[in-house]
């Protein structure tokens, strides 16, 4: 690329992400502004872990293993050891498993049907 197709490219790119980010970077400073200092990270930590996470949810195992996780983590705060989250996130993979091989299973029924 010449120059000034790099320069175009650039400014291209830059002049649609900017704006976005310029709002959403005010808007976020309003909102965290509303928030009170007595919930400090505790609350901000998991806000921004399922911001991360709730775009993977593409597919319905996918769900199936979010939901079945969450379930299952409410619960396991009570064993020892701090394993809930650790038991949390085997019984959510292994229902996602599950439910993958059911909805293909299925497909594939209704294809033959």
């Amino acid at each position: 690329m010449t120059v000034p197709q790099r320069m175009a490219y650039f400014f291209g790119t830059n002049g649609i992400v900017a704006p976005g980010w310029m709002i959403a970077t005010v808007t976020g400073a309003l909102v965290g502004a509303q928030i009170p200092a007595s919930w400090g990270l505790d609350f901000v930590l998991p806000l921004a872990f399922l911001a991360m996470i709730g775009p993977m949810l593409r597919t319905p195992a996918h769900l199936v293993a979010c939901f079945v996780a969450i379930a299952v983590s409410l619960p396991a705060t009570l064993l020892p050891y701090n394993l809930g989250l650790i038991v949390a996130g085997l019984a959510g993979m292994m229902a996602g498993a599950q439910a993958e091989l059911w909805f293909e299973r299925a497909a594939r029924q209704e294809n033959q049907s």
